[in-house]
């Protein structure tokens, strides 16, 4: 059996770029992670194979270095958190992000002897990516990696109860434990911006940080299908959430995935013309303002794109047939 991606992207204005430290940063961060030896030296080479600092460097293409390297490093806790509350049920899920929270809220102070590598982990993360960063952008990151721990708790408690969301559920809750909320805030401190919290929290750009995550959330789950499947793992995916709810089969709810993705995009690039604009109700804040909440909008579309990007170029979904599936949009389901 087969299936085809659709090319989600055909006409976004964002193109694909890396960041050029992506190497040194990579180096230094995928160091700095093996140090805690999360995992048996067998899963650490499949785990750095998906090369998640290849992530960072495709989404956060202007950062500087030392914010970069904190990107990569932001971008393996995510996912060792991932690997680890995957295996556990939604009350040692809890243990863990109760930990990872309390590192965040306080970076400087050591943590307990019998603690799991998770809470060192996020707290050498937090006191190395915060420092010099603007203090909304920090309190937007402390707020929103609260939110996303709470959603990882609740999906291990869907996950016991085989729960299929439907697509409404589904995206509110993924809205959170996709991550990318937080890494939004992670982009603000790489565009070195200083944006109050009265102008992000404004219709129109919270709109666009809403269509920003559902868009990266669809381009994952279609990327992801054939690997959650084969690992008994595709409950909570869009695409079994249409082909369950549509009562459709596998093209079916790909076409359906499809649309939804093209209704948001479009969603996204007219908003965005009406910030730019000053129309619909955007105001001008000034000309600096304007021009950093330029920069973030940016920076939005260049996590679209750089995200979808690191799909192909990273072995996690596709293995070494990456690059050809990008070109074939044809994937094997063996």
């Amino acid at each position: 059996m087969h299936y085809h991606l659709p090319d989600t992207l055909r006409h976004w204005p964002w193109k694909a770029d890396v960041n050029p430290y992506y190497q040194a940063a990579k180096a230094e961060s995928v160091a700095w992670i093996e140090s805690f030896k999360p995992f048996s030296p067998e899963a650490q080479t499949s785990f750095n194979k998906c090369d998640f600092s290849l992530l960072a460097a495709c989404t956060y293409v202007k950062s500087n270095f030392y914010n970069l390297r904190s990107c990569c490093d932001a971008m393996h806790v995510f996912f060792v958190l991932d690997e680890y509350t995957d295996q556990l049920n939604a009350e040692g899920t809890k243990v863990l992000c109760d930990a990872s929270m309390n590192a965040i809220l306080h970076p400087d102070r050591a943590r307990p002897h019998d603690d799991s590598i998770i809470g060192e982990i996020c707290r050498q993360f937090w006191q190395r990516a915060r420092r010099g960063a603007p203090k909304c952008a920090q309190e937007r990151f402390v707020s929103s990696w609260q939110k996303y721990l709470v959603s990882l708790i609740q999906q291990a408690e869907r996950r016991a109860q085989s729960y299929i969301c439907t697509i409404d559920e589904y995206l509110a809750a993924r809205y959170q434990n996709i991550g990318v909320i937080p890494s939004i805030a992670l982009l603000e401190i790489c565009l070195e911006v200083d944006i109050p919290h009265e102008v992000l929290e404004h219709p129109a750009i919270t709109a666009l940080t809403k269509y920003t995550t559902h868009l990266v959330t669809i381009a994952n789950d279609m990327c992801s299908y054939k690997r959650e499947v084969l690992s008994n793992n595709a409950a909570y995916n869009a695409i079994t959430v249409f082909m369950v709810h549509d009562a459709t089969d596998i093209s079916g709810a790909f076409q359906r995935v499809s649309d939804l993705h093209d209704k948001l995009a479009k969603q996204f690039l007219d908003t965005r013309a009406d910030v730019l604009a000053h129309r619909n109700g955007v105001p001008s804040w000034g000309s600096q303002l304007d021009h950093d909440v330029n920069a973030y909008i940016d920076g939005l579309g260049m996590w679209v794109r750089g995200n979808d990007e690191w799909h192909f170029k990273s072995a996690r979904y596709f293995g070494d047939e990456g690059t050809v599936i990008q070109k074939t949009r044809k994937v094997i389901m063996a």
